[in-house]
């Protein structure tokens, strides 16, 4: 006769709640995998396996409790217990073979799949021979090998989502629990549809296990005790596995915050002071001028600026080298910083410029002061066993003598120093309204600039980038060069601050995302799909209300697939307006379009507001690269940055390459994409063609030689 089977539907569903549990567990487990060191890698692994294998036992004798019969049923402990082992077995090996290296070959994937296939499928299938109670069981084979196949496949589905899902990347929360409900799913469609092939009699003859009738014996278990021992088990592993899951969490995000607050400590160093004398930057005087300023508009005190340059410090650098041109720098600055009292502030601009602020004063303390420091440079220097003479040109603005804003004092003491070069060096002056000031609003100049979009002289430049750990052209960065009819090629920095004063940046910058998106057509058309382009987004061009429709309206013009265009904006820009750089950002971000952070390091240098943004790649500004191989801080402040930006899956970009040794350093340092002089100046677009067909030549060559060398 046959047993009328029912279900409870309480129990079923706690059966895919513990299946969706343990592959949450085991999910999380394998993405701490590539995070973890290795002692702690190959726990994550055990114990991910493990859980996923308990889950997959657990859940399958709770749906064997969830299915009732007007008989006692009892289970085999034997057979019980060697489905446990087989469960954890098989689910510990497959989970160390999907996640343990950085790629997943379909080879190794159908092994593991196979493997994991193989254990739940006897898993269940022993635990449905441990049954023990006076009936007979017959199967339905079809549906039994329906049963398989869903256990292969879900084993190939769960381990494929352990691998693709081990990184930390954005959303993965959400991702997991996802993967976890698909995976959870899978295992219960397995496990029920192997339960309805099954038919229940009772004829009197016993029951079937393992081919034979048998009767029930004293080493068994009953539904109460099974229930008690797999809620039991099932609950303290989850309950382990989670609150130490938790705990790492905790410490993970623990030592990540630590990280960055030490590197926004460095950063805002960086920002703030020179590395190479330690003096204040041109940043921090610009703070201090603005403060002397306010404090004088109230107390009608006197201050100064004085600019100094050193004379003949190019010779150094041309005669001896740059390194001894530093070693001068540092000796310079320990000078100067050597006649002045705690009240003043002494900066370092850049290359051998140096300004002094000194407040509440008067002209013959000033004037005492600057006689002090031009005949204490003018003393020899002895640099590793050379000796050199060099001499100090100085110009003087007074507060508010000279005018009332920090732009006017730097001008006319800039203009006052100046005079000193070209009436002979080696001596300071005051500005008067007789020296020749420079005009830095040349109207010829800003004529011809306001006619350059339309006589087409702007051109794009394009420097290579490559994939570091394989050398590999991976893409450009376009660059704007504008070619005058006088004055030849200039670069940006000639008549961008122009550009932006003026407002012609929001049409020179429509014109160069167009003029990228055509130059990637082309290319595209040429083959070469795999190249991306990196364009820079100025600050007024990001703040366009529709500067996200410019970019669409291009990409769909040109037939450009997103991915292939990087957008680069600075930290300063996008942490300017934070809400909206993250609102506009995620849009870029969700079309396919990588994000980057331009210049990291020379601006506000907070990664925990950086967090916020959807950013994939992290470019590191060139004066971090400069002298990274003399200057351990720079190598520490560098190689934190990259760690914690791998933390949050963004890749890292080095630009200034120029040395051999700055290659190999970034490369070890895990820095994926590099540029710079070392590899190749900007190219104009007819020269980056001849040195793609190259490429392409050296490919072409490469794939004959493998095929010459193929047997027959």
């Amino acid at each position: 006769m046959m047993l009328y089977v029912s279900w409870d539907p309480i129990l079923i569903g706690i059966s895919f709640l513990v299946a969706f549990i343990a592959s949450f567990v085991a999910l999380d487990s394998a993405g701490k995998v590539a995070t973890s060191e290795p002692r702690s890698a190959i726990f994550w692994r055990f114990s991910g396996g493990a859980t996923l294998g308990i889950g997959i036992w657990s859940m399958h004798y709770v749906g064997m409790l969830a299915m009732k019969m007007p008989v006692m049923m009892h289970y085999d402990l034997e057979l019980t217990l060697l489905s446990f082992i087989i469960a954890m077995v098989t689910s510990i090996l497959a989970i160390n073979i999907a996640v343990a290296g950085k790629t997943l070959p379909k080879n190794r994937l159908l092994f593991a799949s196979v493997l994991l296939g193989t254990g739940v499928v006897s898993m269940h299938y022993l635990g449905m021979a441990s049954m023990m109670s006076f009936i007979t069981i017959y199967w339905n084979v079809a549906l039994i090998a329906l049963s398989v196949a869903i256990a292969f496949l879900s084993a190939w589905a769960a381990l494929w989502l352990a691998f693709s899902l081990r990184q930390n990347t954005h959303g993965v929360f959400i991702n997991r629990v996802f993967a976890a409900l698909v995976m959870g799913g899978s295992i219960s469609a397995m496990h029920y549809t192997a339960m309805s092939a099954a038919t229940f009699s009772s004829d009197g003859t016993g029951i079937v296990i393992r081919g034979h009738a048998t009767t029930l014996m004293s080493h068994d278990v009953g539904e109460l005790g099974l229930s008690l021992w797999v809620a039991t088990t099932t609950l303290v592993i989850f309950g382990i596995m989670l609150f130490i899951s938790m705990i790492d969490s905790q410490l993970r995000t623990s030592r990540l915050t630590d990280s960055l607050r030490q590197l926004n400590q460095q950063l805002e160093k960086q920002a703030y002071y020179d590395p190479l004398t330690g003096l204040a930057n041109r940043s921090q005087l610009d703070n201090l001028l603005d403060a002397c300023l306010s404090k004088a508009s109230e107390t009608r005190r006197t201050f100064a600026l004085i600019y100094m340059d050193l004379d003949r410090f190019k010779l150094v650098n041309d005669a001896w080298g740059h390194h001894i041109g530093d070693q001068l720098l540092v000796a310079v600055a320990g000078r100067l910083s050597a006649c002045i009292s705690d009240k003043m502030s002494l900066a370092r601009l850049g290359g051998d410029e140096f300004t002094l602020l000194v407040p509440d004063t008067h002209e013959g303390e000033v004037e005492t002061l600057v006689k002090h420091l031009v005949a204490t440079i003018q003393q020899p220097f002895c640099e590793l066993n050379h000796v050199i003479n060099v001499s100090l040109s100085a110009g003087i603005s007074y507060y508010p003598q000279h005018g009332d804003t920090a732009h006017e004092l730097k001008l006319k003491a800039d203009t006052a120093m100046y005079s000193v070069k070209q009436e002979g060096r080696n001596s300071w002056a005051v500005f008067h309204a007789d020296m020749a000031q420079k005009n830095v609003d040349d109207p010829l100049f800003l004529q011809d600039l306001s006619q350059a979009l339309s006589r087409d002289q702007f051109e794009l430049w394009y420097q290579p980038q490559y994939h570091a750990p394989e050398h590999a052209l991976a893409g450009f960065e376009a660059l704007l060069r504008w070619r005058h009819p006088t004055r030849g090629v200039l670069l940006p920095a000639t008549f961008l601050p122009m550009l932006e004063k003026t407002g012609l940046i929001i049409s020179v910058g429509r014109w160069v995302i167009d003029a990228a998106c055509r130059q990637l057509h082309h290319w595209n058309n040429q083959g070469f799909k795999h190249l991306t382009l990196a364009i820079n987004l100025s600050p007024s061009q990001f703040e366009q209300h529709d500067i996200y429709d410019q970019i669409t309206d291009s990409l769909h013009r040109y037939h450009i697939d997103p991915m292939q265009l990087t957008l680069e904006i600075t930290e300063n820009t996008a942490l300017k307006n934070i809400e909206r750089s993250v609102q506009l950002l995620n849009q870029f971000a969700q079309m396919g379009i990588t994000v980057a952070i331009d210049d990291f390091g020379t601006g506000y240098s907070n990664m925990l507001m950086l967090k916020r943004l959807p950013a994939t790649e992290l470019k590191i500004d060139r004066s971090f690269v400069k002298d990274i191989r003399d200057n351990s801080r720079n190598v520490k402040i560098v190689s934190t940055i990259i760690d914690i930006a791998h933390s949050m899956n963004m890749h890292v970009v080095a630009e200034g390459i120029e040395t051999a040794e700055q290659q190999a350093l970034l490369t070890n340092m895990g820095c994926a994409y590099l540029q710079g002089f070392l590899f190749a100046r900007p190219l104009p677009a007819e020269k980056v063609a001849v040195l793609l067909q190259q490429k392409r030549f050296t490919l072409s060559l490469e794939c004959s030689d493998s095929s010459q060398k193929k047997p027959a």
